[in-house]
């Protein structure tokens, strides 16, 4: 599954990533909010916010994980006690201000985050709180 993302995400196919998350019909947060369209909700953060979810999701996949049970998390750094090697893997997505911030504010780690199960579902693809 995380290959496929990938994929996706380089090729900017919002429906195709949509259809991804649909696969295993086990539900799938791309919000804490009620997100019905989820190639939509993309396509909105990419043009009108002007936030690059594609490409962080490609740089993400491509950082160390977390296994946390069934669960494999990208990046590392959402788990809990990361280390400073965590901290540092994510400065190639976000800028190390707003990362000190996060640690600053003892918040964790709240940027993007996607967990895939072992059984290849696509669980959520989340930022913040």
């Amino acid at each position: 599954m995380r290959r496929r993302i990938i994929a996706a995400a380089v090729a900017c196919d919002y429906e195709g990533l949509a259809a991804l998350t649909r696969e295993k019909d086990m539900g799938f947060k791309a919000s804490f909010g009620d997100v019905t369209d989820v190639a939509g909700y993309w396509r909105e953060l990419e043009t009108s916010r002007g936030q690059p979810v594609l490409a962080q999701m490609v740089k993400l996949l491509n950082l160390p994980y977390a296994k946390l049970g069934d669960l494999y998390v990208w990046p590392s750094v959402h788990r809990e006690n990361a280390t400073d090697e965590d901290w540092k893997a994510v400065e190639a997505v976000y800028p190390p201000k707003q990362l000190a911030e996060m640690r600053r504010q003892g918040t964790g780690y709240l940027g993007l985050r996607l967990g895939i199960l072992s059984n290849g579902h696509w669980q959520f693809s989340l930022a913040g709180d």
